[in-house]
């Protein structure tokens, strides 16, 4: 499956002039990342499909079955962009430490949750879970701009959840890095989205959209839901209040686990 907000990239010089990644249309903002003019945003908020019919195949949304170019389905108050890659500062990076008696750095399984803000995509929680599926740490994050859309449909948080958050990007990553080493390894499902959240640069890295990939190759991806429905028989993300990052983590690390038991059975 693809994201409805995986739009063909347009090049766009102007930094007041940026374009919707829910629908693709172009805006205006001024010169503290607001929108010019009051405009909904009628938008897919499912991933495009790809079915096979008699005769080929066809891609529709999972969210209504429209198809590629029909008119959204979802109306929200403003347009949105992602903007993490449009801004590179912050960002840190693990480092060796002293490694315990057993050689073992730790294995992690970590998910994050975004929200829309004036500057884009922020951090609002993250979960850590250790090799043991135990929750070490869990957060709510309080981003740096203000917001505009809380994504609750996807992240689970709402206002309510931030409203006393102090927590920041930056306390969350002195944790991660005190947490981590360059030794640890970390696993997560299309973890370069959660990496980019956190402005965490890390090389260990297991991602099960990688180990368990789509039939039809890269850019589909499976989903996370689907792929523990699949091999371990159990339903996730059914909270129709978004999706809850300790159970996506540790989704994560069982997926893993399962993986790991099952090649050491092919080679025996």
């Amino acid at each position: 499956m693809l994201s409805s907000h995986n739009l063909p990239e347009k090049k766009n010089n102007d930094p007041f002039s940026k374009i919707c990644c829910r629908c693709g249309a172009e805006y205006k903002i001024n010169a503290n990342g607001s929108c010019v003019r009051k405009e909904e945003c009628s938008h897919h908020w499912g991933r495009l499909r790809r079915n096979r019919v008699p005769g080929g195949w066809e891609t529709l949304y999972n969210c209504c079955s429209g198809a590629v170019g029909s008119p959204g389905c979802e109306v929200s108050k403003q347009h949105v962009q992602d903007g993490r890659k449009e801004s590179l500062d912050g960002f840190v990076k693990t480092f060796n430490k002293p490694l315990p008696v057993d050689g073992n750095g730790g294995v992690y399984a970590l998910d994050c949750e975004m929200c829309y803000t004036k500057q884009g995509l922020e951090l609002t929680r993250v979960t850590v879970i250790n090799s043991d599926l135990k929750v070490i740490y869990d957060t709510f994050v309080k981003p740096g701009s203000k917001v505009v859309d809380y994504n609750t449909r996807f992240s689970g948080v709402t206002q309510d959840d931030l409203e006393n958050t102090t927590i920041t990007l930056r306390d969350v990553q002195a944790v991660l890095l005190s947490m981590f080493s360059a030794e640890s390894i970390l696993i997560g499902h299309s973890l370069e989205s959660d990496l980019f959240a956190l402005k965490l640069i890390h090389c260990l890295v297991v991602d099960t959209a990688i180990v368990f990939p789509h039939r039809l190759g890269l850019p589909y991806k499976r989903a996370l839901r689907n792929l523990m429905a699949d091999y371990l028989k159990r339903i996730i993300q059914d909270n129709v209040g978004g999706h809850d990052s300790s159970e996506d983590a540790r989704a994560c690390m069982e997926l893993m686990i399962w993986k790991i038991k099952e090649d050491a059975k092919v080679k025996r």
